[in-house]
Parts: C-alpha cells; sequence; structure tokens
C-alpha cells in the first residue's frame, strides 16, 4: 500500500504562509512608523527657526530653548494683558 506524502511546496504550507504574512505586517507597521517620525520631525524642522539643516540632538536642543522662549513670551504678554485691563 502505497503512502500519500503532503507536497513540501513553501506555499502549500499554511503555517509558513501565515508566519510570512506576519512578518510582512511587521514590517509595514515599522515602516509606517518611521514614516511618521520622520513626517513629524520634518515638521518640527519647519516650526523651530534656525533647524531645517540640523541634526537631531540640536533639532531637540533649539526646541526646547524656543518653547522656554515662547513660555516666558507668554508670560510677560499675560501680565502686560493684566496690568492693561485687556
Amino acid at each position: 500500500m502505497a503512502v500519500m506524502r503532503k507536497a513540501c511546496f513553501m506555499s502549500m504550507n499554511p503555517r509558513r504562509s501565515q508566519g510570512t504574512t506576519r512578518m510582512c505586517r511587521l514590517v509595514l507597521r515599522k515602516k509606517v512608523k518611521f514614516v511618521k517620525v520622520h513626517r513629524n520631525l520634518s515638521t518640527l524642522r519647519k516650526i523651530v527657526p534656525g533647524c531645517e539643516e540640523a541634526d537631531l540632538e540640536t533639532l531637540f536642543q533649539k526646541s526646547i530653548e524656543h518653547i522656554i522662549k515662547l513660555k516666558s513670551l507668554v508670560f510677560v504678554l499675560r501680565n502686560l494683558a493684566d496690568s492693561y485691563g485687556v
């Protein structure tokens, strides 16, 4: 009696195809995250003055300095508005 064996093609193996699709989904998720991070960094470069061509460390340092300057400006403007009754 002859025993029937399963074909050992890669596309025929359901476990292998599931693992492959899982890996593809994982890779796609990482690419999407990378694109989002890259887009956010380019937006930050546009917002912070003088950082169009800066490296990441400089970008973050200048971003912090810019936020501190903006906070102090808001503080001064609020005090002026309060003193003039606006």
